[in-house]
C-alpha cells in the first residue's frame, strides 16, 4: 500500500461512514479497484479516524447520555442483540460476506431507504420495544453492504421516529458499536500486512477530517429529509457491485 492509496481509502471511510451507503462495501470495492489487499488494522485506524470525529461532533450527547441511568439503559438495550448476533451467527455472517453477496446487501440497503421515506412520523413517546427493534436491525448490519446507520435510522422511522431523532440516536449507537469491534479485532490480534506508519497516518488523519465534514452534512440531509437519492445510489452500486463480483 502507497500512501496515496492510504490517503484514497481514508477519504472513502471518511465520507460513507456516516452516509446510509456501506462503509464496508466502499472500501471493498475501493480496494477492489486500487489492488490493495485486506488489512484489518489498517481499517481499524481509518475506522479510529471517523469514531473520534463522531464523538467530537456529538460530544453535548454523550455526556447527555452518560449523566442518565435510563438513557444508559436503553443503548444497553439496542447493544443487547449484537453480541450473540456476532457470535452464534458467524456461519451465516462468513457465508453473507463473500463478494457475489455485496451488490445483494447493498440493494437490499436502498430496499429499506425507500420504504423509510414513505414512513410518516408518528408523535408518541419512544418504547423499549423501539429500541430493541433497531438493535436487532444493527445485527443485520454486520452483513458487508448493509449500512449500519441506513438500517437503523430506517428501523427507528418504522416505529414513527422523525428522521433527526433516529439519526442521532443510530449515530450515538454507533459509538459503543464501533468501540467494541475494534477492541474485539485487537483481542484478535491480527498483523498488519506491510503498512508502514505513514500509511496509518495518512488513512487517520484524511478518515477524521473528512468524516467531521461528513457527519454535519448528513444530519443536514436528514433534517431536509432528502434521503431517495442514497436509495437510489445504492441500488445502482449494488447493481455495479453485482456486476464485477458475479461477472
Amino acid at each position: 500500500m502507497t500512501p496515496l492509496q492510504a490517503i484514497l481509502l481514508g477519504i472513502v471511510q471518511g465520507i460513507t461512514e456516516f452516509f446510509p451507503v456501506s462503509s464496508s462495501a466502499h472500501l471493498r470495492l475501493t480496494r477492489w479497484l486500487l489492488g490493495v489487499p485486506d488489512d484489518v488494522v489498517f481499517d481499524l485506524v481509518c475506522h479510529s479516524g471517523t469514531l473520534l470525529a463522531l464523538v467530537w461532533f456529538l460530544r453535548r450527547d454523550v455526556w447527555e447520555v452518560l449523566k442518565s441511568v435510563r438513557k444508559m439503559a436503553l443503548f444497553m438495550l439496542a447493544l443487547g442483540p449484537l453480541v450473540p448476533g456476532y457470535f452464534l451467527l458467524k456461519p451465516v455472517r462468513v457465508m453473507l460476506s463473500e463478494p457475489g453477496f455485496l451488490g445483494f446487501a447493498l440493494m437490499a440497503t436502498g430496499a429499506l431507504l425507500f420504504a423509510a421515506t414513505k414512513k410518516k412520523d408518528v408523535i408518541e413517546k419512544k418504547k423499549w420495544q423501539h429500541v430493541l427493534c433497531i438493535g436487532m436491525m444493527q445485527t443485520v448490519a454486520l452483513i458487508p453492504g448493509i449500512s449500519r446507520s441506513g438500517s437503523t435510522i430506517a428501523a427507528a422511522r418504522f416505529c414513527g421516529w422523525n428522521w433527526r431523532e433516529a439519526a442521532k440516536f443510530s449515530f450515538l449507537l454507533a459509538i459503543p458499536t464501533i468501540l467494541g469491534g475494534e477492541l474485539l479485532e485487537m483481542v484478535k490480534g491480527e498483523a498488519a500486512s506491510q503498512v508502514d506508519w505513514g500509511c496509518y497516518l495518512g488513512g487517520f488523519i484524511a478518515s477524521f477530517g473528512l468524516g467531521s465534514i461528513g457527519v454535519r452534512f448528513i444530519f443536514w440531509v436528514y433534517e431536509k429529509e432528502k434521503l431517495r437519492p442514497f436509495a437510489w445510489y445504492c441500488i445502482g452500486l449494488g447493481l455495479f457491485a453485482w456486476t464485477v463480483f458475479n461477472g
